[in-house]
């Protein structure tokens, strides 16, 4: 009411300045009304009045319908932030501001003051925002039957702490550290209360729980900006107990304990992750409750969020972390991926499976991004002056934190500095030599990039052999395939970025002095896992789960995982026979031979739609692969006297016993390819099959003379079959199918049977070597035999 009087009082004074100048006598708003005017402005006011009492009983039944719906039974705290939500505050003083002007205006006229004009215009303004206010305030009202949206204020309050706690006044004040700690530690406890909330069954929705979610790994991806500011001995961190371990305690400690029959109490050490491990238990809640509807699609959708923000954590060595978010994610996905029904919406089959499908891939791709932020965390390490930022941080506190160092080495680096002033204090001068700060910052950032890599790498099995198995053992095989190929991808990225990590290690290893009271560095030991062998031994297990995984025709609505895990099995069997990789190479090409006929079929069914040749020029695609394959098994075991190409041709023979028809048909098929020219995806692989094998004849060296037209003046290699095949040093030309047709399908064949120009061509090359001078070693002649 006071405001409302001093409005009042300021708008009249306003109008006896300008009431006599020209311009307020031209427009008449300062001239005082006549009785008329008085009466109808009175009117007016009057209905302003009751316009205000009007909406002001209307925002309280809406917050009563509200209140006594959603809000009747939850924490104080969670009722305080809907009671405390400022925009209602800021309509609430329109309104009583609105009334209480009216009444002034009101009793002033019945006294008999002249109220001027601007007076009644500002009362009308009053009125008419008071009026769609109510409109624009009662949607945002509504929007709080879901209580996801009271939790803009506690974001705010979340950043307020973390502001003060890392601020560079605030950071070295142990009560406001205390502060910020307390002001994010409730805020937190309220989210977890509105995460609850969004539990119960009548207030379940698909949006609410993944909109917690976000602002939650949004505030893990902020802190973790920041976190580097806090000082380690801050009262920000929670205090956690640390007990001794008796078996290897100190002997002074543990004599004088035994003489006197007493206990040592636990030391309390600053805990580091005290707001990641809470927000990660608040995830598992909030994730659960988003995979409750719409089949977990809203959910799933938060994947690449998740990822992105455990990348960031292990670009920045946060290992710790970053597992920490992970493993809530792990935990959550694992119970979704194996639940027959994913949630209780009404989604079709076909959805379920594809969302558990995704959910499967989910659980390893998180990984896959720490691998990429781990390898952006060696590049940073490799392009950085780590000594003048380690000699910064110690002459200068505010430096420590705003460089990105790990929370141990600022830890020692702050010991560092506090004993280099006190030395120069009492020495008046530095003594510390500049040398021994970098071995012992270098030697801790080794150990937290190493810790960072083991982190990882400890994870790999547990998430992909172990995982893959699990499912197959369910019965899940399309579960098992999604989690495979995932795999994949993530050891493919380990050892593409091994070598960067590599390089880091070095760079540290750099700093490294004899002199150092304590020379032990922190070495690479022997890795979890070996990804090129972890990448074969996937493949392996994965060809098993080919004749599980047949359809008849595929399905355009859920992904191929037949198509896709036989083009991997048929690349892996290629990569392990150019490798020598017996056993596994063995798995793959029988697998890749057993699914040739239902491979063909799947692909007619396809295409049934298209024109025959269409039809016929992709489906043949499976048996010239796997003549193919044959062809390079032959070709190592021509060149390396080793290889799989006896089993091979066991594989064959009884493929073929008996099956003349059989033979003629592949035949068949292999004359129709040399017949047709199409840029298929079979022959655009068996071009880049061929250029493998180059390579590995450039790296051997093995190549034909060009001036040589038949092999009795130079060959290249002892074998015939290798010295036909070698190239004139434009790569090789010849598809190894046409190799395998030449040199073993022709013996299951009628003698008169036309082998095609490209075996005819192999075949001759082959006969003029053998015919020529320096007769081939033993792998030729097993072959020959």
């Amino acid at each position: 009411m006071a405001l409302s009087i001093a409005l009042v009082v300021a708008l009249e004074v306003v109008a006896l300045v300008l009431r006599g100048t020209e311009w307020g006598s031209a427009t008449g708003w300062f001239e005082p009304p006549d009785s008329s005017l008085q009466e109808t402005a009175s009117a007016l006011v009057a209905a302003a009045i009751g316009v205000g009492a009007t909406l002001l009983g209307l925002y309280y039944a809406t917050i009563g319908v509200i209140a006594s719906t959603i809000y009747k039974s939850v924490p104080g705290d969670v009722r305080e932030l809907f009671i405390a939500e400022r925009n209602s505050e800021a309509y609430l003083k329109i309104v009583i501001l609105t009334i209480g002007t009216s009444v002034v205006v009101l009793v002033a006229g019945v006294l008999g003051y002249a109220v001027a004009g601007m007076t009644l215009v500002v009362v009308g303004f009053l009125a008419a925002l008071a009026c769609v206010g109510l409109v624009v305030l009662a949607s945002r009202l509504f929007d709080y039957f879901d209580p996801s949206k009271l939790s803009s204020q506690l974001l705010g309050q979340i950043a307020d702490g973390i502001r003060e706690a890392t601020g560079s006044r605030t950071r070295a004040l142990p009560h406001r550290q205390s502060e910020a700690h307390y002001r994010v530690y409730s805020a937190l406890a309220s989210f977890r209360h509105l995460v609850d909330l969004l539990g119960h069954e009548e207030l379940r929705n698909a949006s609410a729980p993944m909109s917690l979610t976000r602002q939650l790994l949004g505030v893990v991806g902020n802190y973790s900006s920041w976190k580097y500011a806090i000082p380690t001995d801050s009262n920000w961190w929670d205090r956690v107990p640390s007990h001794s371990n008796w078996l290897t305690i100190d002997h002074s400690r543990l004599e004088l304990a035994l003489n006197a029959s007493v206990t040592y109490p636990p030391d309390l050490q600053p805990d580091y992750l005290w707001l990641e491990n809470t927000v990660a238990r608040l995830l598992r809640k909030s994730l659960q409750v988003g995979f409750q509807s719409q089949a977990g699609a809203n959910a799933l959708a938060i994947t690449e969020s998740i990822a992105d923000l455990v990348a960031n954590l292990a670009a920045r060595l946060q290992i710790d972390e970053a597992l920490a978010i992970e493993s809530a994610w792990d935990d959550v996905i694992r119970d979704v991926a194996m639940t027959v029904q994913v949630a209780e919406g009404d989604a079709p089959d076909y959805q379920i499976r594809i969302n558990q499908m995704a959910a499967a891939e989910s659980l390893v791709l998180p990984l896959t991004k720490m691998v990429l932020g781990l390898e952006y965390a060696a590049r940073s390490i490799i392009g950085r002056d780590l000594s003048g930022e380690f000699e910064a941080a110690i002459s200068d506190p505010n430096a420590l934190y705003r460089g990105h160092l790990p929370t141990l080495t600022r830890q020692m680096l702050e010991e560092f500095s506090t004993a280099i002033r006190r030395e120069t204090e009492a020495e008046g001068r530095r003594v510390t030599p500049r040398w021994w700060i970098d071995h012992f910052a270098a030697r801790s950032m080794a150990e937290a990039l190493l810790a960072t890599e083991s982190g990882v790498l400890e994870e790999v099995g547990r998430r992909t052999t172990a995982q893959v198995a699990q499912f197959a053992e369910k019965g899940r095989h399309d579960l098992a395939a999604v989690t495979g190929m995932a795999s994949l991808e993530l050891l493919s990225k380990i050892e593409t970025h091994a070598p960067t990590i590599r390089r880091a290690l070095t760079k540290l290893d750099g700093f490294r002095n004899d002199n150092a009271s304590v020379p032990q560095w922190p070495e690479r030991g022997t890795s979890v896992v070996d990804p090129r062998d972890a990448h074969t031994a996937m493949l392996a297990t994965l060809a098993a789960l080919l004749p599980e995984l047949r359809i008849k025709k595929f399905e355009p609505r859920e992904p191929d995982l037949y198509g896709q895990l036989y083009q991997f099995v048929v690349d892996g069997a290629f990569r392990a026979i150019l490798s020598g990789d017996r056993d596994r190479a063995f798995i793959l090409y029988r697998s890749a031979l057993l699914e040739m006929e239902p491979a063909r079929m799947r692909i007619l069914a396809d295409l049934e739609r298209h024109e025959m040749n269409t039809r016929v020029v992709f489906a043949v695609e499976p048996l010239i692969t796997a003549m193919d394959l044959a062809g390079y098994a032959l070709l190592m075991f021509e060149l390396d006297g080793k290889g799989i190409w006896l089993e091979i041709k066991s594989m064959w023979d009884i493929l073929l016993k008996d099956k003349r028809e059989v033979a003629e048909f592949l035949l068949t098929a292999a004359s129709f390819v040399d017949g047709t020219f199409a840029m298929t995806v079979g022959g655009l692989e068996r071009s880049r099959r061929s250029i493998e094998m180059e390579r590995i004849f450039e790296a051997r060296q093995i190549h034909r003379d060009e001036r040589t037209w038949d092999g009795s003046r130079w060959r290249p290699h002892e074998s015939a079959i290798v010295s036909a095949l070698a190239s004139h040093g434009h790569g090789i030309q010849d598809d190894l199918y046409a190799l395998f047709i030449a040199e073993y399908l022709v013996e299951h064949l009628a003698d008169d049977a036309n082998l095609g120009h490209k075996a005819d061509m192999i075949a001759d090359q082959i006969a003029r070597y053998r015919r020529g001078s320096g007769a081939s070693g033993g792998a030729q002649g097993e072959s020959d035999a």
